[in-house]
């Protein structure tokens, strides 16, 4: 057995399972969750939440796509740029692209808008009465979008990972 082989596979799919395990979390835990706080308790927990995940998520993302690669070329089929012209190829490239676009998306698209929701004043947050003022609940309907619509990258990189399972 190829150890270092062994290692970069195993560091390669616990980084996706990690990213992508991260991101459903968000989707369907998390933000649903820090919905029945208080706007004010919710916005707390989740810029504690947001910083840590910046600091964690982006190098498990950056390192899972490099072992990726590695994993494809280096410990995999391909050698050459004609490799990439085989169904095994197209579908590494896709899974490629798409990670890289996911990661973009995210650093790109969903941290901004989840700095915007933390600029909004706490004056401007709430209503007297404490419930949530129009506009953080449309940042907030804009987060859920813009996290909804990364899973579509995640569903084509781990469909491609199946593919490539089985070798297509």
């Amino acid at each position: 057995m190829d150890w270092l082989q062994f290692a970069v596979q195993w560091l390669h799919v616990f980084g996706g399972v990690f990213w992508f395990g991260s991101v459903l979390y968000v989707d369907f835990i998390l933000i649903p969750g820090l919905q029945t706080l208080a706007p004010g308790k919710a916005r707390e927990a989740g810029a504690a939440v947001g910083a840590r995940a910046e600091k964690v998520i982006l190098p498990v993302a950056s390192l899972t796509i490099v072992l990726g690669v590695i994993r494809g070329t280096v410990f995999g089929p391909i050698k050459n740029l004609d490799d990439l012209g085989t169904t095994y190829g197209i579908t590494w490239l896709v899974a490629l692209v798409a990670a890289i676009a996911t990661l973009y998306w995210g650093l790109r698209v969903i941290v901004p808008a989840v700095d915007k929701l933390n600029a909004v004043p706490d004056s401007e947050a709430t209503h007297a009465d404490g419930t949530m003022s129009p506009r953080l609940a449309a940042i907030i309907d804009d987060i859920k979008r813009k996290v909804g619509l990364e899973l579509i990258g995640f569903f084509i990189i781990f469909t491609c990972m199946i593919l490539m399972r089985f070798g297509l």
